[in-house]
């Protein structure tokens, strides 16, 4: 039996829940999921007075690349942090399309005791293109509408705000990199290496990143850290905070073109 968004509910529903979990019938495994559960709530307490309550607390941010690497391990193969944290930013902080990732990687690394970065650029890239990138990509070219429908379908298709933000993030970080070395004159072709993309992602990276002063790349990479702020704080929708975010960055003040 699983119960969602306990914290959520209403003082009867706790009190009914409660009772319920003091005594559980004896055929059932009741699952309770929720943002946070004070471990001194009459729930919380009822639960644990059965002798058998066991808590798993969602990873924290930087622990992610570290379950990759447990899930890949378990299915017999190596794969390192920096590697593991690529995955992480390309599918996003959602550890059931982590896990299944990872068998997808393990499945096409098979001739090889480790998986590399090419082989989850290879294999997790093409899970995601066509949905995040189309995103990251409408915001490079700094098209709010396509930006606002691809992201709201992403949204309604399960995918997490906060994996969404990371991405975001992620190719904002790229874009800044772009940014510097094609000001030092640095061809897309080279500088995909130091911006963690290959060529023809690099060739687009700097056409994007030219759309933007160098300036307006380090405001975006800060509200997205302030969205993510908001999306663990606020009760607010969290969809909203990365909308806000995307009129903010891609629209209004910096809607220049340049091909």
């Amino acid at each position: 039996m699983i119960v969602r968004n306990v914290d959520k509910l209403d003082a009867a529903a706790l009190e009914s829940l409660a009772a319920y979990a003091k005594d559980p019938a004896p055929f059932t495994c009741l699952v309770l999921v929720a943002t946070k559960i004070a471990k001194n709530s009459k729930l919380y307490r009822a639960a644990a007075s059965t002798g058998v309550a066991y808590e798993y607390a969602a990873p924290k941010r930087n622990e992610y690349a570290g379950e990759v690497v447990k899930l890949l391990k378990e299915r017999g193969k190596a794969i390192a942090i920096p590697v593991a944290q690529l995955l992480v930013d390309i599918v996003g902080r959602d550890l059931r399309r982590l896990d299944v990732e990872a068998g997808k990687l393990a499945t096409f690394a098979k001739d090889s005791t480790g998986v590399t970065a090419d082989d989850v650029r290879a294999v997790a890239a093409a899970s995601a293109e066509g949905s995040i990138f189309e995103l990251t990509d409408a915001v490079g070219e700094r098209d709010v509408t396509r930006a606002l429908r691809v992201l709201r379908t992403l949204l309604d298709a399960g995918d997490t705000p906060l994996g969404i933000e990371a991405m975001l993030a992620r190719h904002v970080r790229a874009l800044i990199g772009a940014h510097a070395l094609s000001a030092r004159g640095v061809p897309a072709e080279a500088m995909a290496p130091e911006i963690g993309m290959a060529p023809w992602q690099a060739r687009n990276a700097a056409r994007q990143a030219a759309r933007y002063t160098a300036a307006e790349l380090v405001v975006a990479l800060a509200g997205l850290a302030d969205a993510d702020e908001e999306m663990k704080t606020s009760p607010t929708d969290a969809g909203l905070a990365i909308e806000r975010w995307i009129v903010q960055t891609a629209g209004a003040a910096g809607s220049r073109k340049k091909d």
